[in-house]
């Protein structure tokens, strides 16, 4: 997804790659919120309860940007604090990227 997403000129902050040990987690994903523009949550069986998902989309809510979340095996009935977000299922992942192309052109135009 990351590598997807980059290739339309966006730039992803992941766990993964962008936290080092003895980083405050709340701290750098806060970070990571204020710099995005919007924001993709992946949302799978093991994440939908994660506290973590839910900080993340939160943050990002708070500051009225855009959020996704993508599904994987996930049934949007099962994003109770999210239920007014229109999700996207993973198997429409390449729709959704050219949503993404659109709102990235916009923003360089300036529009």
């Amino acid at each position: 997804m990351v590598e997807k997403i980059e290739a339309l000129g966006a730039e992803c902050w992941l766990d993964e790659k962008d936290l080092a040990g003895g980083d405050v987690i709340a701290d750098d994903i806060i970070r990571g919120i204020d710099a995005c523009q919007e924001a993709i949550v992946l949302i799978s069986p093991n994440s939908v309860n994660s506290k973590w998902v839910s900080f993340e989309i939160g943050g990002v809510r708070a500051q009225h940007k855009r959020v996704t979340p993508i599904l994987n095996n996930v049934r949007h009935d099962e994003l109770d604090p999210m239920r007014d977000i229109k999700g996207i299922d993973l198997n429409k992942f390449e729709e959704f990227l050219a949503q993404l192309d659109r709102r990235i052109s916009k923003r360089r135009r300036g529009a």
